[in-house]
């Protein structure tokens, strides 16, 4: 079967030179390479097809097929071709595989607004995976990313501002917001977040509110590619930078219950949709790569901290008001730990749970780096 070979090959050659493409910012071009190789891999799939290859051949070139329709945005082409796939007699592990492309792509559908027009103080937040039936889903998994979600917004409207990291206190009345939430929409738990109450002013730092949902959506989309030095550049601010990515840790899905969280909004008119597929667990894993430092030239550079972290486990039994918690362990130890400025909203999220503690030794005392459900985040496998 050379011609289905030379077929797939000269596909993957496209996919090569597209990404070469992409990467140098050529997106038209790279596109259209895109959708060529698209056309030859479904090619070779359907040859594989006619001439009854056996598996997992077949299976692995729909699946290759269908993840090219999916870079073209023909996700109603990939949705039959991985439907196709799962038809047959495939491997476990590529059932797998295509069962999560398959829910990437009814996301994908999700994000539609179907007849919605949002305005630039609006914002639509969706919600799939396993946990999200039709019309139903946990309260926690969609209540507490729009909980999240505001005061994620009021932090990036603060530090717009030029505000300092607010520590404590009521939010000024200048910078108040009256969130709306509309109804979800049923399969997704789409649902609609109006923000209220700036439209008439003026702050320092932004004219208009789509630039605050901008900002967060640009800075969300650094954590999905992993890029926290571009993050550092833009939230240079040790609290906000600690609160953003923790924050965004909690909206982040956790593989399992939730696959995927996405926002869609307007700028300039036109529609935004920004997907958080990054785990919390890989958030989490990045968190303990981070350490920023101030280089004698004034640079920022990172520095890797693994080897200076520290875990621990057990109930966040106190807090106080001078940034102190504490973890009473299994065995009744209690360990106390000083809460980072920019982690304090982030660590009142988890009272009285049973959590883990990544921190770091200073002194005699220890600072929380980043904290995680015991049973979600380190019993997920």
């Amino acid at each position: 079967m050379m011609e289905l070979r030379d077929i797939h090959n000269t596909a993957m050659y496209k996919v090569d030179q597209g990404d070469l493409q992409k990467n140098m910012g050529n997106l038209e071009i790279a596109l259209n390479l895109y959708k060529e190789a698209y056309s030859l891999e479904q090619d070779a799939a359907h040859l594989a097809l006619r001439n009854n290859l056996p598996e997992p051949t077949v299976s692995i070139l729909l699946k290759s097929s269908a993840a090219l329709a999916m870079r073209c945005d023909y996700n109603r082409d990939a949705e039959k071709l991985i439907s196709l796939a799962l038809s047959r007699d495939v491997p476990l592990d590529i059932a797998d595989e295509l069962r999560d492309m398959l829910e990437t792509v009814h996301f994908k559908r999700h994000f539609e607004l179907k007849g919605e027009v949002l305005g630039s103080d609006e914002v639509r937040l969706v919600v799939a995976g396993q946990g999200v039936g039709y019309g139903f889903a946990k309260t926690n998994e969609v209540f507490d990313r729009v909980e999240i979600y505001e005061k994620l917004t009021t932090r990036t409207i603060e530090r717009k501002s030029g505000q300092k990291y607010r520590t404590s206190g009521v939010v000024p009345e200048s910078m108040r917001i009256q969130p709306f939430i509309s109804a979800p929409h049923a399969a997704s738990m789409a649902f609609i977040i109006r923000f209220a109450g700036l439209q008439e002013q003026s702050l320092p730092g932004f004219s208009r509110f789509e630039e605050i949902i901008e900002d967060i959506n640009d800075n969300i989309e650094l954590i999905s590619a992993g890029d926290y030095h571009t993050l550092k550049k833009n939230i240079p601010d040790e609290s906000y930078f600690d609160n953003f990515v923790g924050s965004v840790k909690k909206l982040a899905p956790d593989g399992k219950v939730v696959k995927i969280f996405g926002i869609t909004s307007m700028k300039g008119g036109v529609a935004r949709n920004v997907e958080l597929t990054t785990s919390k667990f890989q958030i989490s894993s990045a968190i303990k790569q981070i350490g920023v430092e101030e280089s004698i030239d004034g640079e920022r550079k990172t520095v890797d901290k693994v080897d200076q972290h520290s875990v621990a486990s057990g109930i966040l039994s106190m807090a106080d008001r001078a940034g102190k918690v504490r973890i009473t362990t299994q065995g009744g130890e209690e360990i106390n730990f000083t809460v980072p400025d920019g982690l304090a909203d982030i660590v009142k999220t988890y009272w009285e749970q049973n959590v883990v503690v990544d921190f770091v030794k200073k002194g005699r005392g220890k600072v929380l780096r980043d904290i995680n459900l015991f049973e979600s985040e380190y019993d997920a496998d």
